[in-house]
């Protein structure tokens, strides 16, 4: 009896259609991971995001609030009587009273650091003094004001009578004159002045 001869059954497996197969499951498990990274990445930078925002605009509002509670008397004042410029008026009293915390400021209404007294009344605080390039600290007696519009009329009439011998139109020139005629013993006080003016637009309040 003759053999029968066994039939090969074609295989429906093409070669080219298993490898696409299996590179769109690459693609597809691939881009799942990748989506799922990005995903978990902008979680994150909205995390941190949300973070730096809160903290920012937490300082930011005690900024704007100590600005806007100098800048109302000080533009008032300056109307009044053009002797010093607002945003100086208002970069003072942020570097000498550390954005109004100082207790000279919150005991006194001295936002300027400025010493002696004001109609016989003063208070004794620490301050710091530069001796020869050296800072230390010392006790002094500071002007106690019963009100910031006092302390801005009275800080005006020192500015312009021992600081500043003409009208001075220019936060820059208003800082070097503090500066050059021994205003503070800081030998930066003039840069950080101007620091403050340029960094928080101080000088809108001038115009």
């Amino acid at each position: 009896m003759p053999k029968r001869r066994r039939t090969k059954r074609k295989s429906n497996h093409n070669p080219a259609t298993a490898t696409w197969i299996f590179v769109m499951v690459l693609l597809v498990l691939g881009g799942g991971l990748l989506v799922r990274g990005k995903i978990k990445t902008e979680i994150q930078s909205q995390r941190i995001s949300q973070t730096a925002t809160g903290t920012t605009d937490n300082e930011t509002a005690a900024q704007k609030k100590f600005i806007a509670k100098m800048a109302k008397p000080a533009v008032r004042v300056y109307r009044q009587n053009g002797q010093v410029l607002p945003s100086i008026v208002i970069a003072q009293a942020i570097l000498e009273s550390s954005w109004g915390t100082s207790g000279l400021f919150k005991q006194a209404n001295n936002p300027f650091g400025v010493k002696g007294s004001y109609e016989g009344n003063s208070k004794s605080f620490w301050t710091n003094e530069y001796v020869n390039g050296k800072k230390i600290s010392v006790r002094a007696n500071f002007r106690d004001y019963p009100n910031l519009t006092s302390a801005i009329l009275d800080h005006d009439a020192l500015l312009k009578r021992s600081y500043f011998k003409q009208t001075v139109t220019d936060y820059k020139t208003a800082a070097k004159l503090l500066q050059n005629n021994g205003y503070a013993t800081d030998p930066s006080y003039a840069k950080k002045l101007t620091n403050l003016i340029a960094t928080y637009n101080l000088n809108d309040y001038d115009t």
